[in-house]
């Protein structure tokens, strides 16, 4: 059996690592940089908007304008005319700073756009040109790389090791194109269902074949395992005694794959996991248990087996040849991390987004909830608004919830796109305290503070621990289930709704890292079959039972306002109450191989819930090691 070996985890794509962010923000920084900044946020009918530009030293402009629609069309002119149809915004100089970096000076602009009326989605693009020059300059954003072998990815983003494993690690070359950008007015906000989840992440092929069925036994987790749909609806009385109020399944859709990230019809059921009355019976199924069922949408790319693709590369006339973007055709074009068999679409040409709008729009027709969107900083801005407004009108309360795997500004540009990103620099953060012993409980009770403070309130930031592509958390602490009560007891106390992945619950782990020894990445590894009966660590799904029952019972525990009350960072302790509703609740956690004592607040305290055992003792809350405790303050 190979040695057991963990591996360092990573920040997906772009800011991978130093060299990469360092390419990345020098290739955004020297041009026209917006980033999607705007004040507000989410603009509402009353309020005009200004956005932000910011030329880079490269930039030879001293002039610069927005045109914008407001009828849905796509806004064009030049050199501040606008073309019919259009409008223009002239933008202002704000100042000029030096750019160490670039070395140089970069200047800093605002454009003024009036208010609109509610529901007015605004388009807009931005130029840029010098008064006594010719030609202009637009913004546009990386939108792909192409690597020293001439192939082309698309834009990195999660997902590192694909990169790594075909040697683009140091040799991507960014590329950018023209882009149209768009808010929507009057937003309504993210539905309130949204607020209270409890989310569970179902991988459908990995959690149950169905009654009376057996897993199969491929050669490679690569294979076939053959969980469905029905072995879902089977359980799901098991998913609802975790406190669950939200299914997440993945993908679904007909596939080749394991996964389903690489879809080749996007209006059917993949025949293997079951059929469409088996999904009716699904959602309906969850829907009278109160629960809600959302879909893992993925709309940057799909198979390249798909048949649109396939009449694309056939056909140098056929229509749907505009839906990629070929560097070389038919052979090279922008693809998912520059894997051949996942061509990504062109999303800001017509025909391709609204295909995908109109099969979102059609799940949701069939009572789908809601959508976690796959790759979210692939597709641009533009046309997250537009589908963000589309789902809208057919479902008002569906929840859109982006896998921006990117920095915390691009996160909180989706405000008013989306309902909310996943929050994968929490989870960075928590698995570099709790499970990787690289930061102190101060560092962590810092970001954590600063990182919620960081977005505005309604814009949700689901936590997990693990997901399907990445190690468990219970592999990265070689299977000490103490550290995972106490990861998992943190981040059911914190304020946005908590994912749990299949089987963390009941110690579910791997066999092998995610990263072999030969460095070849296998995010399958961190997909195994589900446990069932004698399998299954019972006092940790108890656990898992208990930390939700009460996150549902008591929202003062993690919506509250929240106070650090002790730091410790020799001992590895850190404690923090939170008061809501005349409730105080004081979560105590020892990240630490030795026991240790945490003094609690003046008052009278009873533990509720502990991770393994906790007792108070003269004012002091006893626990052993890596064991924490959640407690309340008595009236």
């Amino acid at each position: 059996m190979e040695q057991y070996h963990v591996s360092a985890d990573f920040i997906f794509g772009t800011m991978a690592t130093d060299s990469r962010r360092l390419g990345y923000m020098r290739a955004e920084l020297a041009g026209i940089s917006h980033r999607y900044r705007m004040e507000p946020l989410a603009p509402q009918p009353s309020e005009p908007v200004r956005l932000f530009v910011t030329l880079g030293p490269s930039i030879v402009a001293d002039q610069v304008c927005v045109y914008y629609t407001t009828d849905g069309s796509e806004p064009h002119g030049e050199r501040g005319l606008p073309a019919p149809g259009s409008h223009v915004a002239h933008g202002q100089r704000l100042s000029s700073h030096w750019d160490t970096l670039l070395w140089g000076y970069a200047e800093e602009w605002a454009i003024d756009l009036p208010p609109q009326p509610a529901d007015t989605v605004v388009r807009y693009r931005i130029e840029a040109w010098l008064r006594e020059g010719n030609g202009s300059l637009w913004y546009s954003e990386v939108v792909g790389a192409t690597a020293g072998d001439g192939s082309v990815v698309g834009q990195p983003g999660p997902g590192d090791h694909y990169l790594r494993e075909m040697g683009y690690e140091f040799n991507l070359t960014f590329f950018r194109r023209p882009r149209t950008c768009a808010y929507r007015v009057g937003d309504e906000g993210v539905p309130g269902w949204l607020d209270d989840a409890l989310i569970y992440h179902v991988f459908i092929d990995r959690f149950h074949p169905g009654p009376g069925r057996q897993f199969a036994d491929p050669p490679t987790p690569m294979g076939i395992y053959g969980g469905t749909l029905a072995g879902v609806t089977s359980n799901l009385d098991y998913i609802a005694s975790l406190g669950t109020t939200t299914i997440w399944l993945s993908p679904l859709f007909p596939s080749p794959s394991h996964h389903g990230y690489d879809a080749t019809d996007y209006y059917s059921v993949e025949p293997r996991l079951g059929t469409m009355a088996d999904l009716q019976t699904l959602i309906a199924a969850a829907h009278d248990r109160g629960m809600r069922v959302i879909f893992d949408y993925t709309a940057n790319h799909f198979s390249n087996r798909h048949p649109i693709f396939q009449r694309a590369i056939s056909d140098p006339r056929s229509p749907e040849r505009d839906w990629f973007i070929f560097t070389r055709y038919p052979d090279l074009y922008v693809s998912f991390f520059g894997v051949a068999e996942l061509p990504q679409l062109d999303l800001d040409y017509s025909p391709a987004r609204q295909f995908m709008i109109d099969a979102a729009r059609y799940w949701l027709e069939q009572g789908v909830d809601g959508y976690r969107l796959d790759y979210t900083i692939g597709p641009s801005h533009d046309f997250w608004t537009l589908f963000r407004a589309a789902m809208r009108a057919v479902r008002p309360d569906c929840v859109l919830i982006g896998e921006a795997v990117d920095t915390a500004e691009v996160l909180r540009s989706y405000v008013g796109r989306l309902d909310g990103c996943l929050d994968f620099l929490l989870l960075q953060a928590i698995r570099r305290f709790f499970a990787f012993d690289e930061i102190r409980a101060s560092q962590f009770a810092l970001f954590l503070n600063r990182h919620l403070n960081y977005f505005p309130p309604g814009f949700s930031l689901p936590t997990f621990l693990d997901n399907h592509d990445m190690n468990r958390f219970l592999w990265v602490v070689r299977g000490d289930t103490r550290r995972l009560r106490l990861a998992a007891l943190c981040q059911y106390t914190l304020p946005h709704p908590p994912v749990l992945y299949y089987g963390t619950e009941v110690g579910l782990s791997q066999r092998l890292d995610v990263r072999h020894a030969d460095g070849s990445g296998h995010p399958e590894e961190s997909r195994l079959p589900m446990r069932w009966g004698d399998e299954q660590d019972q006092e940790l799904l108890h656990f898992y039972r208990q930390l939700g029952a009460l996150r549902r019972a008591t929202t003062a525990v993690w919506r509250g306002k929240r106070t650090i009350t002790h730091i410790d960072d020799q001992r590895g302790h850190l404690a923090y109450t939170c008061t809501a509703q005349d409730q105080t609740w004081l979560v105590v956690l020892n990240n630490a191989s030795q026991a240790g004592t945490i003094p609690v607040p003046p008052g009278r305290w009873t533990v509720v819930l502990p991770s393994q055992t906790a007792e108070l003792v003269a004012g002091k809350v006893a626990l052993p090691p890596y064991g924490g405790a959640i407690l309340r303050r008595e009236a």
